[in-house]
């Protein structure tokens, strides 16, 4: 990976679609210097060049929307990373729609940001048909209407969105955000101000009927393809919403099959896309669009287990501390071998000493020869240094495979800070219950490393998805130098 990505706000991301047959990934790479032919309307190529790549998955791998084959699907995109040469370890995933539940909730302007949050968790606990222990939601405000807030909710269950986690991370796949395939669609596709339009889009075990308006998302339905055995009952059905929408709006919605649909003008100027682009590249894209977008600006639904501002910098620290890991091993390494290049150099010299005849007189001590002892003792002296050094860093990997065994299944840890080995350490996270809470804080009290742990009482009137913030300190803080 690029080490300044991680240390400036930059980010290099991926769009990737995944559905039942296929997997396509869009993103950018800087530009070759080469000829490009002329398109008509292009005056100026744009530093980047978009790539895209599809990749056919076998059948039930992933089926209706749920990862089927685990192992299969990671070892796929494995692949496609190799092949292509993909550096890029941030990824914006979109997913069919099939599992997840939207809709959208309508509530006064008058309310302020936090009346309209609490407003926004009673919908969710109390209006959506899930239990709120069950599944991951996000929302987000389509400020489509001047009258009111429209606030468009989405659900989908832990144990389908943990699935797709688990095998982007088991690839190596950094995931900022999990949207379903017409959230992206809708960041992609071309539209007229204030026009309201509604769309078809098939999929392999079903289609779904969806509207936008200002590239928002403002219904969507998908039916399963065992109730629709015709296409004229397809029909029917998209008549019936288009009257239903239509009736409830009270404006002339109209209606486009997704495949006849283009892409956003902010796109056009790539050779590669040039004028037209085919439909089946719209998720994948707005996938990638998303991830242009500036940390600490992305505030759409993203169905992980945190929001896309927190996943974003957890995976930040995640992978510097992967860095400073790798970085220590590196230089540790490096005085082992010339440690052992000096130790052989000195065997080497022993033993052409002791094959040496004694009735040969020696000669004099030559130049070289003295140019290597010294050479040795500065690698020496080096040596030394270093095994000094190591002896007085910390291994942080030791700590955090501690805290990894001693957590418990409904404890997710969002962050983890430490200023220094001798000060308090922080983890922040989210427990699934209270009782959850309190078996992970003994599990801590258990550990051989920690000491002082301090779990604060809080929002006691919380009964699921509790916020939690423990401290601790380090028993013995040599146990985690290197040896």
């Amino acid at each position: 990976m690029n080490i300044l990505n991680l240390l400036t706000t930059e980010k290099n991301v991926t769009g990737i679609e995944i559905n039942d047959l296929v997997i396509r990934i869009t993103y950018s790479r800087p530009r070759k210097k080469e000829v490009f032919k002329t398109h008509e309307g292009i005056t100026k190529h744009p530093k980047n060049e978009i790539i895209f790549i599809e990749e056919q998955i076998p059948p039930n791998i992933v089926s209706n929307g749920i990862v089927v084959d685990k192992d299969t699907l990671s070892k796929i995109i494995k692949k496609i990373w190799i092949r292509e040469k993909l550096r890029k370890s941030f990824a914006i995933v979109s997913i069919p729609e099939d599992k997840i539940y939207s809709h959208i909730f309508t509530f006064p302007k008058s309310v302020n940001e936090k009346q309209l949050e609490e407003a926004i968790n009673i919908a969710i606990d109390f209006q959506l048909p899930f239990k709120r222990s069950e599944i991951y939601t996000g929302w987000e405000n389509n400020n489509s209407s001047h009258n009111s807030n429209e606030i468009i909710i989405s659900a989908i269950p832990k144990n389908v969105a943990d699935a797709y986690i688990e095998v982007l991370n088991s690839a190596n796949i950094s995931v900022l955000a999990l949207e379903s395939h017409i959230a992206s669609i809708a960041r992609s596709i071309k539209m007229n101000i204030d026009e309201t339009v509604l769309f078809t889009k098939k999929n392999q075990f079903s289609v779904t009927i969806f509207s936008l308006k200002n590239n928002s998302v403002q219904f969507s339905r998908t039916l399963p393809l065992i109730f629709i055995k015709e296409e004229k009952q397809l029909e029917d059905e998209i008549n019936k919403i288009k009257i239903s929408l239509e009736t409830e709006s009270k404006e002339n919605i109209k209606e486009m099959p997704l495949i006849e649909a283009n892409i956003i003008d902010d796109y056009l100027n790539y050779p590669e896309i040039a004028t037209h682009i085919e439909s089946k590249w719209f998720v994948s894209l707005g996938a990638f669009i998303r991830g242009q977008i500036r940390s600490g600006e992305d505030y759409q639904i993203s169905l992980l287990p945190v929001g896309t501002l927190k996943a974003y910098a957890f995976q930040k620290t995640k992978i510097f501390i992967s860095l400073v890991r790798n970085i220590i091993i590196d230089v540790s390494i490096f005085f082992l071998l010339a440690f052992l290049a000096a130790y052989l150099l000195i065997f080497s010299l022993s033993q052409i000493l002791n094959n040496t005849s004694t009735n040969i007189s020696i000669p004099p001590v030559s130049t070289d020869v003295l140019e290597k002892e010294s050479l040795i003792k500065k690698v020496n002296s080096l040596t030394q240094v270093a095994q000094s050094f190591l002896s007085n860093t910390t291994n942080w990997s030791i700590l955090i495979d501690e805290i990894k065994s001693r957590s418990i299944n409904g404890i997710i840890i969002s962050s983890f800070s430490a200023n220094s080995i001798n000060d308090p350490i922080s983890l922040v996270g989210i427990a699934s219950d209270r009782d959850t809470l309190n078996k992970f804080k003994k599990s801590l009290q258990d550990s051989n490393y920690l000491t002082s742990i301090d779990l604060p009482i809080t929002n006691l009137e919380q009964k699921g998805d509790i916020p939690f913030s423990i401290t601790f300190k380090i028993k013995d803080p040599s146990m985690l130098n290197y040896k």
